[in-house]
């Protein structure tokens, strides 16, 4: 029976015995390399300078705790409204508006603070240790150098006041009493609104509706940032936001947060102590 390969291939000379077997040590030393039983360190590897992961604490998660978050994210926020008032970058007229959300926060709070005490816990009167180190003092360093302090508080405003509603409507699912339930949506309508009729008092008609609710994107400001909208999809969004502020850099980049409801790292858990 003739072979299908030509003479010419039929025999290895010397040199590719070598080459044969110099593949066949590689391919033996990768494998050795993957075998099961090799030493090290099994974790997976990282790239570049990225900080140490922090695993979230193994603490049970109940009503309690849901609350306490609840109460943190209103501290959290009346405590960024009461540093934008200390700037002097706004007029009157909306002052007064973050006068009015300083209040209805702090209503918010109190009632967190109400069901988390009916439920068996302890309420929570601070800000959320978590978003304070990772989001809300960098952000409040970027609008004090920033070019347009007043934009930014605005937009600080908005994604504070949805991010609020997002938790809000998220812990009505997680939660197990009904009257929590119904006081964490009634907050969620609440957020809502206010969010909305910041946008309205700032933009006017042009602020009504977001393009991305057709699936279009989102125009930017004379600066570059994105505008607000009062409605920004059709149903509402527990999804992560971006939130853009400060200066801009020699490329004309500014820095970006990312905006997300709580989850089990930066939950308030009871066995947690005060922080203020």
């Amino acid at each position: 029976m003739s072979s299908i390969i030509p003479d010419a291939d039929a025999h290895l000379s010397r040199r590719q015995a070598f080459k044969m077997g110099g593949l066949a040590v590689s391919v033996a030393a990768i494998a050795a390399a993957c075998g099961e039983d090799r030493g090290g360190d099994t974790a997976g590897g990282r790239v570049g300078y990225a900080p140490p992961v922090t695993q979230p604490p193994d603490y049970p998660v109940d009503d309690v705790v849901l609350l306490r978050t609840a109460s943190s994210l209103e501290n959290t926020a009346i405590y960024v409204y009461e540093q934008a008032l200390t700037l002097d970058v706004l007029d009157a007229e909306t002052t007064a508006i973050v006068d009015e959300l300083i209040r209805s926060h702090q209503g918010v709070a109190d009632t967190m603070g109400e069901l988390t005490e009916d439920a068996g816990g302890e309420a929570w009167e601070c800000t959320n240790p978590w978003y304070m180190d990772r989001l809300i003092e960098p952000i409040l360093a970027l609008i004090v150098e920033s070019d347009d302090p007043a934009r930014d508080v605005f937009n600080t405003a908005v994604g504070l006041e949805n991010l609020a509603a997002s938790t809000h409507q998220g812990l009505s699912v997680l939660l197990t009493e009904p009257a929590a339930k119904s006081a964490t949506l009634a907050a969620a309508v609440l957020e809502s609104r206010q969010s909305a009729a910041l946008v309205v008092r700032v933009r006017g008609a042009e602020g009504y509706i977001s393009p991305a609710v057709d699936g279009e994107g989102v125009p930017t400001d004379a600066t570059g940032v994105p505008e607000r909208y009062a409605i920004t999809s059709r149903f509402g969004s527990v999804a992560q936001a971006e939130l853009i502020v400060g200066p801009p850099d020699e490329n004309g980049a500014r820095e970006s947060f990312l905006l997300q409801t709580p989850a089990e790292n930066s939950f308030v858990y009871s066995e947690l102590e005060p922080t203020c």
